[in-house]
């Protein structure tokens, strides 16, 4: 069956909504039902992984605009994919490793991979806690530093904190072997303790 053209929205859906029922059916059912034509089974996919995914984006791209059209692309990958989808209990795997594709196609073509360096501050509120103001700049130093990263080191530290992954299925989503996973994990981990220390190595 060839899915139609229109994307899937990457929005939070009611609680009436029909994706509701399939709510606790598991990724590859909701993958074999969409296959068939349960068009609400994909919206419940969507509903179940956009947030992580926009993670994973996000912390990729440093750019919350960027994120969300390379979360919106996909989803739209995995929709054409379902014809092709084998119920293998991987279905998470797979959506993040098109997911760091999309990313890494969006900071080659926008050639903006530190955005979060040259984005305007968000606007403080008048009445926001210091220690709030503190984990938000915080977390801009962490943005940045992992900016500054290899698209390979990138890509590993992004799965293994963003995404939750194990490094076995890191290693299945950017088909690389576990021993290279762990080896940019340390070498991303360690770039990255040295630029939030002020070194230039």
């Amino acid at each position: 069956m060839a899915p139609p053209a229109e994307k899937p929205r990457l929005s939070v859906v009611p609680d009436a909504d029909p994706a509701a029922p399939y709510a606790n059916r598991s990724d590859d059912d909701l993958m074999l039902l969409a296959r068939g034509g349960v068009e609400p089974a994909f919206d419940a996919l969507v509903r179940r992984h956009q947030g992580r995914v926009l993670q994973i984006a996000k912390k990729f791209l440093g750019s919350s605009a960027l994120a969300e059209d390379a979360a919106q692309d996909a989803f739209v990958e995995l929709y054409r994919y379902l014809p092709r989808y084998r119920p293998d209990g991987k279905l998470r795997v797979l959506l993040y490793r098109i997911t760091i594709n999309r990313c890494r196609m969006s900071a080659r073509t926008t050639r903006r991979s530190r955005l979060v360096l040259t984005e305007p501050p968000e606007r403080s509120v008048p009445a926001e806690a210091e220690d709030t103001v503190l984990r938000r700049e915080r977390q801009r130093d962490v943005q940045a530093a992992v900016d500054q990263l290899t698209p390979a080191l990138r890509s590993v530290v992004t799965l293994r904190y963003a995404g939750d992954l194990t490094q076995p299925e890191i290693a299945e989503a950017l088909d690389i072997p576990v021993g290279t996973v762990k080896s940019r994990l340390f070498h991303g981990l360690k770039k990255l303790r040295g630029l939030l220390e002020g070194e230039t190595k």
